[in-house]
C-alpha cells in the first residue's frame, strides 16, 4: 500500500471530481485506492483497482450500484461498447484516467447524479435487458456449433430444437436451416 500512497490518488480524485461537491456530495471515505462521496441515498465511488490498477467509478442509488459503462450505455450504446476502464501505475497515468472519468461522468452522468428516481428505474430495466441479451449471446455461442453439427448429421429434430433456442441470434442462413429442420423433423 505504501507505493499506492505515492500515487496521490485521493488528492487527484478530489481535484478531478470537485464538481461532485458543487452538486451537494460530501466526501465520506478516502483511502489510497478509494474515494467515496455521499448525498442522501446516493454514493459515488472512485477507485484504483488493488490488483488490476484499473481506475473506475460507480454510482450507487436506491441500494443498487451501477458501473460507468452502464451509465454511458443508457444514452450512448456505441460509446459504452468502446468504453473500458483504463489502468494506471504512475501519478501521471492516474491524473489522465481521472480527468477522462470526470469528463465522462459530467457528460453521461448528470441524470444519475441528480438522483432522478425515474432514470434509475429505466437503468434497472435496461440492465435486465442487457443481461438477457448477453445471456442469449453466450447461449448462441454454445449451441450454434451443436446445431450445425446436428444439421450436418441430418438429425433435424435436434437441429430444430437447438436453432429454435437461439432464434433471436440466427443468421439468415441459419433461419433457413431452422425452417428446413422444422419441415424435415415433422415438428
Amino acid at each position: 500500500m505504501q507505493q499506492r500512497v505515492n500515487l496521490h490518488f485521493e488528492l487527484k480524485v478530489r481535484g478531478a471530481f470537485l464538481f461532485l461537491e458543487e452538486l451537494g456530495f460530501v466526501e465520506a471515505e478516502a483511502a489510497p485506492t478509494l474515494v467515496r462521496y455521499k448525498k442522501a441515498c446516493m454514493e459515488v465511488d472512485i477507485y484504483h483497482g488493488r490488483q488490476s490498477y484499473e481506475v473506475g467509478v460507480g454510482i450507487t442509488a436506491f441500494g443498487v450500484r451501477y458501473a460507468m459503462s452502464e451509465i454511458i450505455r443508457s444514452s450512448d450504446p456505441a460509446a459504452a461498447t468502446a468504453y473500458r476502464n483504463a489502468a494506471a501505475t504512475t501519478p501521471e497515468g492516474i491524473s489522465r484516467c481521472l480527468e477522462e472519468l470526470s469528463s465522462l461522468m459530467m457528460r453521461y452522468g448528470a441524470r444519475a447524479l441528480s438522483g432522478d428516481r425515474h432514470y434509475f428505474i429505466v437503468l434497472a430495466e435496461q440492465r435486465k435487458q442487457w443481461s438477457e441479451s448477453y445471456a442469449l449471446d453466450v447461449l448462441a455461442k454454445q449451441l450454434r456449433p451443436r446445431a450445425e453439427e446436428a444439421f450436418r448429421r441430418e438429425d433435424y429434430g435436434t437441429a430444430f430444437e437447438l436453432y429454435a433456442r437461439i432464434k433471436g441470434r440466427l443468421t439468415p442462413a441459419e433461419v433457413k436451416k431452422l425452417a428446413v429442420a422444422k419441415s424435415r423433423s415433422g415438428t
